[in-house]
């Protein structure tokens, strides 16, 4: 399934940027993943594209850059803000940097923190790979995202649920575990935009797991039971609360990393948060005499407003 779904088309402004990735890391790129809300609209005319570029290592992809080598590797991923085009025709993007060989690792489920399965559980696409051993080596990661997902919300469904009752569970859990812009209801939403794929990617990561699945059709709706043990669903969900914690922890630390090495980064956080949630941003923080307390309060104020959480 996730072979398949990855070679959908991309919008061609998906390939001018990675053009210019191949021109920036040379033979250090192996893969390019596209995702996120521009995929799902097949669409580069508006706001940033989501990219991931896939390295052969750290140290390759920032030579004469050790303490960005380092970086990367003790809190994957960098972030950085990309244009590609001529004046009359741009597109932007900003990518992350990710060593090929970390994904499959950090796309099981003995990783708990869900910055990456979560995200690589949703569809995306493969936009270019070096070669079929780089190709595979994402199919298979990708492949066990989802497998990873779906165990991960089983817990935080109820005895009986659907495809779509069980995703957005997952998400409302792993949103919990960012400072996310969203808007409520934004699970179900991502959900109808590929119910079918969802359906399928359920069924088929069910069978993967550990404790027997019983399933049942009606009316076209099919309602799923897991035969989760209930003191395991109640150490799964108890757990959550003290791994949400960090993962969060970790989550406010790649923000303000990625803030000191993403061109234009507050502004573009700026401008997500106001374009998720409704909320205007207030400019003038730059003009203040300390503008970095000056942000930190207009933090502070977007917070209150439920801007993000």
């Amino acid at each position: 399934m996730v072979a398949a779904e990855l070679d959908r088309p991309v919008p061609a402004g998906a390939h001018a940027l990675t053009e210019a990735l191949r021109e920036r890391y040379g033979s250090a790129l192996r893969a390019v993943v596209m995702y996120g809300s521009n995929l799902r609209a097949g669409d580069d005319r508006e706001g940033v594209l989501d990219l991931y570029a896939l390295v052969t290592s750290y140290r390759d992809a920032f030579p004469g850059h050790p303490l960005l080598a380092a970086a990367n590797r003790l809190l994957p991923p960098n972030v950085f803000y990309l244009e590609a085009g001529e004046s009359a025709r741009v597109v932007r993007c900003k990518y992350a940097v990710l060593a090929l060989d970390d994904l499959p690792r950090l796309t099981t489920s003995a990783i708990t923190e869900p910055y990456f399965w979560a995200r690589f559980a949703q569809p995306c696409a493969l936009v270019w790979a070096a070669d079929d051993a780089a190709r595979a080596t994402v199919v298979r990661a990708l492949a066990e995202a989802v497998a990873t997902f779906v165990r991960f919300a089983v817990p935080f469904a109820d005895a009986a649920f659907d495809a779509r009752a069980l995703w957005t569970a997952g998400w409302q859990a792993t949103y919990g575990a960012e400072l996310r812009p969203e808007r409520t209801g934004k699970g179900g939403s991502l959900f109808d935009e590929n119910a079918e794929r969802f359906e399928q990617a359920t069924a088929l990561a069910l069978a993967t797991l550990p404790w027997a699945v019983a399933c049942e059709t009606r009316e076209g709706r099919t309602t799923y039971r897991v035969a989760l043990p209930v003191p395991a669903r109640r150490q799964a969900t108890r757990a959550w609360r003290h791994r949400r914690l960090k993962a969060k922890s970790l989550f406010l630390l790649r923000i303000l990393r990625n803030g000191l090495i993403f061109e234009g980064g507050v502004d573009y956080v700026l401008w997500k948060i106001q374009r998720h949630s409704g909320v205007a941003t207030d400019p003038t923080w730059r003009e203040k005499r300390h503008p970095w307390l000056a942000l930190g309060a207009e933090a502070w104020r977007l917070y209150r407003a439920r801007a993000f959480r």
